[in-house]
């Protein structure tokens, strides 16, 4: 089919989205989601933006696959690194030094994809409290709309190891490696934390 153009059709399906669903996606390129829609639509042989409203309508188990299609996962340890090094030298110690030892210490990690973030943040945890404090006081709630993203987090299980020492830069290949690695079966372990770090929902 050839890609259908903006028109009231469209803005009603994302009317109906964000009515029904909660997502509101006037913040992305129009012609992003035009492009990502009418892949969905050409996948159920549909093509018009009112017959495939229709179609969402009567077949809500297509709702998963329009989000999955649409919510393109781009992510990696450390992504936007000078964030992450502002994270780490200020923002951190910050929150460290305001809680007293015995009190835990809560991350929310929202839209975390695969996982990358979370487990980022789980690492300059672990490098500034300690591996052992680390396990005892911290816990990182880790959640994302894509279930399938949340799945492949899920399936990362830990590793052990005692040393520990400390990065220089966040984006330091050799200290992600110091706390990741892959098996055969491409499942991530998870190093000197001896737990995963990170909870899925």
């Amino acid at each position: 089919m050839t890609e259908e153009t903006e028109g009231p059709d469209f803005e009603r399906l994302l009317q109906y989205l964000r009515e029904t669903r909660g997502f509101d996606f006037s913040g992305y390129k129009k012609t992003t989601l035009l492009r990502r829609v009418a892949k969905r639509m050409t996948h159920v042989g549909l093509n018009d933006h009112g017959a495939y409203l229709d179609y969402l309508q009567a077949n809500p188990d297509e709702f998963e696959s329009l989000f999955n299609t649409i919510l393109i996962n781009v992510t990696s340890y450390f992504r936007d690194a000078a964030a992450w090094e502002y994270l780490r030298l200020e923002i951190l110690p910050r929150i460290i030094e305001g809680k007293a030892p015995y009190e835990p210490i809560r991350v929310w990690s929202a839209g975390v994809a695969s996982g990358e973030e979370a487990y980022s943040v789980a690492m300059l945890l672990a490098e500034v409290l300690g591996p052992s404090e680390y396990r005892e006081r911290t816990k990182i709630y880790a959640t994302d709309v894509d279930d399938d993203a949340l799945s492949h987090a899920r399936r990362s299980r830990r590793a052990c190891a005692t040393n520990t020492s400390s990065a220089k830069a966040t984006t330091n290949t050799s200290f992600v490696a110091s706390y990741v690695a892959r098996s055969s079966s491409g499942v991530t372990t998870w190093c000197k934390t001896r737990r995963s770090p990170a909870s899925t929902c």
